[in-house]
């Protein structure tokens, strides 16, 4: 029985939906030409297009806890694909990163060798049931994003596992059963 990808089937659903409004064009790309947006450089339109806000973010705004998960998880995943071309098998890279962000049992969901940002420590003073699934389905979204655009097989399906395995703990802990 073909199982189907709770992460791939999910970004498609965003990708339609973007398509409508492209403000959630962030949560669906995370390269070229739907670069999300730096937390504090403002965007620049591609050529062609009208900025949709070209205004600098506030910054209670530009410290916001999506932009740190997003840049974590970008970083991480140029980092397997850098571990990867140095011969490391990139699913071993991304099984620890998982382990990391889905601890067992709940706590801090951060990969240990990256820096944890403020915004997340007082997130998850306030909110921490909301914050962990929130910070995991985040970066689950970037990882699948990842697994989409490269070529390598091995690359892609490392990333898909662990947007599968994020997304699911995401899942489960907002529903009370993780």
């Amino acid at each position: 029985m073909a199982t189907v990808k709770r992460a791939a089937t999910t970004i498609d659903v965003l990708r339609l939906l973007a398509l409508l409004n492209p403000r959630l064009w962030p949560l669906v790309e995370s390269r070229p030409p739907y670069v999300p947006p730096h937390p504090v450089v403002p965007p620049h339109p591609v050529a062609g297009e009208v900025a949709l806000n070209p205004q600098p973010l506030p910054p209670e705004q530009q410290d916001g806890l999506w932009h740190a998960v997003r840049d974590m998880s970008v970083s991480v995943a140029e980092a397997t694909i850098a571990a990867s071309l140095a011969g490391r098998k990139p699913a071993e890279v991304l099984r620890e990163v998982g382990d990391d962000i889905c601890p067992d049992p709940p706590k801090m969901p951060w990969p240990r060798r990256w820096p944890v940002p403020v915004q997340l420590q007082r997130e998850l003073r306030v909110d921490a049931k909301r914050v962990s699934p929130a910070v995991q389905a985040t970066a689950a979204l970037v990882f699948q994003s990842y697994a989409r655009q490269t070529t390598d097989k091995a690359l892609s399906t490392a990333f898909t596992e662990l947007a599968d395995r994020l997304l699911d703990r995401a899942l489960k802990t907002a529903n009370g059963s993780a």
